[in-house]
Parts: structure tokens; sequence; C-alpha cells
């Protein structure tokens, strides 16, 4: 069955023949490839030219070979729409891509797709400043999931949803975790084998997979560099420096492995960039690193609201409320969209035991923002203190608007 993600098959129609250079970034395996495929079915009357770096006799080529197959496939009378799928294989490939941008007589509509976001908009952006747009491709949703799977939206299929993730090769084994885990953990190790450790070559092997599996054993957790540091040299890690800790985590959210949440001042309405959280890229890959356990279910429906959310077009930050003389307060997220700002906290069960620590920490932030509480199941409800209740199906399936 093959799945139509329209969102994103509506952004490519929009921006064709625009003279922009698209750029389509994803984890690996979250559909990039497959949606360049179906826009292209769309597309008539032009010349289309398709390269698949995933093939390794593709990867041989140097820049300057595939420049002048790409030039000897054009035409000078229709559009030519070029598609280079995972760019980032070729070495210096940006200048192929600059120098048939910028031919005078043959028009290229060009898109491109790759694993590692700043390893495309940087080399871009250095030599092309402003003339290219990113669509960054996100794993499954929830819905996107029951529909493909063809499975009831209730909460065991959450539960598979929140096991296996959304990366669209792993819908096949659905009902085979075991089988869906093996897949994942290969997705995983390629990844980190080609977006990482090739692009940064003195990157010791055992340390990332160490630093990737700390990051997500505390998703959802402040993480700080007295923190990290101390994890690392409990270890005997004593040899490793902030920075190179720093660097690699930075590295596996360029590969979009990790996102990277910075704090969001609730008074200033500031970001701040020391402290930071980090959520998974995938549920699916985050499973292969913590134990499939309630103790973690919590912090894995937190991230699912998390990729929710950037689905959902929103800019994604935590925060933490001071307070003089007590404990400060934490906010699961921020999302600002077009310039509005919502408060969001996430719960399995809204109860008596947890309603007034939920409700409280949203009412310490002095502002007529929307706060609101996410939850799974409620047994006890706010009065009238203006906290919005979403419930997590209806939401994810669209029913309900945060």
């Amino acid at each position: 069955m093959e799945y139509i993600r329209k969102n994103y098959l509506d952004w490519l129609d929009h921006k064709r023949e625009n003279r922009f250079i698209k750029i389509l970034t994803g984890i690996r395996r979250s559909g990039k490839s497959t949606i360049l495929q179906q826009f292209a079915k769309t597309i008539s009357n032009a010349n289309i030219i398709k390269y698949d770096f995933n093939d390794l006799e593709l990867q041989s080529l140097t820049y300057i070979e595939l420049h002048k197959e790409i030039l000897g496939k054009s035409v000078e009378n229709k559009v030519n729409y070029l598609f280079l799928d995972e760019i980032q294989e070729i070495e210096k490939w940006e200048k192929c891509i600059i120098s048939l941008y910028e031919n005078k007589k043959i028009n290229f509509d060009i898109y491109i797709t790759g694993s590692n976001a700043k390893l495309l908009s940087t080399e871009l952006s250095t030599l092309l400043t402003g003339r290219h747009m990113d669509l960054s491709v996100l794993p499954l949703t929830f819905k996107d999931f029951g529909e493909l799977s063809d499975s009831k939206i209730h909460l065991e299929n959450l539960d598979k949803y929140v096991a296996i993730g959304g990366l669209g090769v792993i819908i096949p084994n659905i009902n085979r975790i075991e089988e869906a885990k093996l897949s994942l953990k290969s997705i995983l190790d390629d990844t980190i084998n080609k977006d990482i450790r090739r692009r940064h070559k003195n990157t010791s092997n055992s340390l990332i997979n160490k630093v990737i599996e700390y990051a997500f054993s505390n998703v959802g957790v402040e993480i700080s560099t007295v923190k990290l540091e101390n994890h690392f040299k409990k270890m005997e890690e004593n040899y490793v420096t902030y920075k190179t800790l720093n660097n690699y985590l930075q590295w596996a959210c360029d590969a979009m492995l990790l996102y990277r949440v910075n704090f969001f001042n609730t008074k200033t309405k500031t970001i701040l960039k020391t402290n930071c959280k980090y959520y998974a890229g995938d549920l699916g890959i985050l499973n292969v690193n913590v134990n499939d356990n309630q103790s973690t279910y919590g912090y894995r429906l937190e991230n699912l609201v998390f990729l929710q959310l950037l689905n959902e077009g929103y800019k994604v930050y935590t925060a933490e409320i001071y307070q003089k003389k007590k404990d400060n307060k934490g906010i699961d997220f921020v999302a600002i969209k077009d310039g509005v700002i919502k408060y969001i906290q996430v719960t399995y069960e809204l109860n008596e035991q947890n309603l007034k620590r939920e409700s409280d920490n949203l009412l310490l932030i002095r502002d007529a923002y929307e706060k609101i509480i996410i939850f799974v199941y409620a047994k006890a409800h706010p009065l009238n203190n203006g906290i919005k209740l979403i419930n997590l199906f209806k939401w994810l399936l669209g029913e309900q608007k945060i």
C-alpha cells in the first residue's frame, strides 16, 4: 500500500518552478525518497532527471562527473526537474548544484534530499545565501500509522506506535515488535555510521554510541554541562572534554536522531541557550535504546507530543518557572506558532494526585497565553481556572485542536 502524505506533496506542488532549490531533510527512512517519487508522478510536460545516491555505483561519481552527466540528460526547451536523493553521499556536491542552478541556458528546478540537515543547509547557505527552501520530513504521525497499518485507533495501537515509531519501513512488522526493533537498530547503526562517523573522521566509535544512548535514556530531562561531564567521569571517560561530548550531541542532532530543545524564559519571552533537553527524532529509535517499561512510558509519551507539535508547525521549547526560596517548577513544552504562545503539560492520567501539580505549574505563568494539559485518561478536572484539557487521542486524530 502506497501512503500519500498530502501535506508534504502540497508543499512541493506549491513551490514548484519557483527558482529556489528545495531541500528535504529528515532522519533516515522517514520517507523523503517516497515523497519525491510521488511528486515526480504529478509532473507532466517536463524533463525529469533522477539520481538515488543510496546506489553504491553512483557514489563513485565525482561532482564534476555528475555535473557532466546531468547536463547531458537536460534539454533547453523544457523545465528540467532534477531529483537528487541522499546527495550528501557525493563529495563537494554543492559545487555541482550551484553550477546547475546558475546555468543561463538550461532551466533546472532542483530537489534534493539528505539525512544530515546541517551538512545540506550549511554548504548551500555559504555559496547561495537565501536561494534554497527547507522541508523537514518527520516520521509518520499516529494518525498516519493507524491508517497505514489498517489498525483500530485505540490504546493498544498507541502502545505499538510508542514502541516502534513512525518510520514507514517498520509498518510491515507492526505485530512483530522484536523484528521491528531489529530493523530499527539497523537504521540507528546505519545513521551513526554514515551521517556521523563518516562525516567526522576522528569520532570515537564507542563514545558516540554512549553519548547517544545517554541522551535517549534522559529524554525530557534537563542536561547541563556539569551533569554531562560528571556522568562520563563516573564511567571512567576522564579523557573526554565537554566540548567533545557537546560536539557528539550536536552531530546526532544534525542527523536528526535527536532534537535539542532550549529553555524559554516565560517572563522575558526569550530563548535561553545554556542548559537544554533532548528528544528523539523517532519513537522507535528511542525505544531501541531505553527499557520498555512503565517507568519510561511517560517520557516516551512526552516525546510523542513533541514530535506531533513539530508536525503541526510549532517551534518547541521547554520552561522552568523560577521561584524565590522555593523549588523551581517545570513546564513540559512552550509551543510557538505565528507569534502565539501555548504552555503545555503532558500526563498519561490526570487524577487527584497529580492534578494540583500539573495545574499549579501552569498557573504560575502570569500572562494571558493559553495553558493546556494533554492527557490520555482524566479522572479529575481543574475547576474554572482557564486551563484547557486536551485528550491525546482526539488531538492526534485532528478531532481536537490545541
